[in-house]
């Protein structure tokens, strides 16, 4: 796939569980995954997805400084009892409110792009 003008991006794992998953092996799982996608393709982004629970940011010091890479960060309205009752405007205004000020953590100049 590395040759194909469609390839864009390449997540190297979809939300690994913490603290099932430590900070310190995600990490030397990225760095590989990394390293193994730029051996096939200069061009691909690589994404890489914050540990479930973990704050978004722990992974911006891994992504920063290395080419095309994406923090991909999942936000879930449905599993909190405080989003049950809210109007379909409430849960606008709260990702105004609350989640942009967590995704300016994470989205610097120059910084890795962000995937929510």
């Amino acid at each position: 796939y590395a040759s194909s003008q469609s390839l864009a991006a390449v997540e190297l794992i979809n939300e690994p569980s913490a603290p099932a998953v430590t900070l310190d092996v995600i990490t030397r799982y990225y760095e590989a995954g990394y390293a193994a996608v730029r051996r096939h393709s200069p061009t691909a982004y690589v994404i890489m997805s914050r540990r479930q629970g973990a704050p978004p940011a722990e992974l911006l010091t891994l992504a920063n400084g290395r080419s095309r890479t994406v923090i991909d960060v999942h936000y879930y309205s449905i599993y909190s009892p405080i989003f049950q009752s809210m109007t379909v405007q409430q849960h606008i205004n709260y990702i105004y409110q609350s989640r942009a000020s967590q995704l300016s953590k994470i989205t610097q100049d120059n910084g890795p792009l962000s995937f929510v």
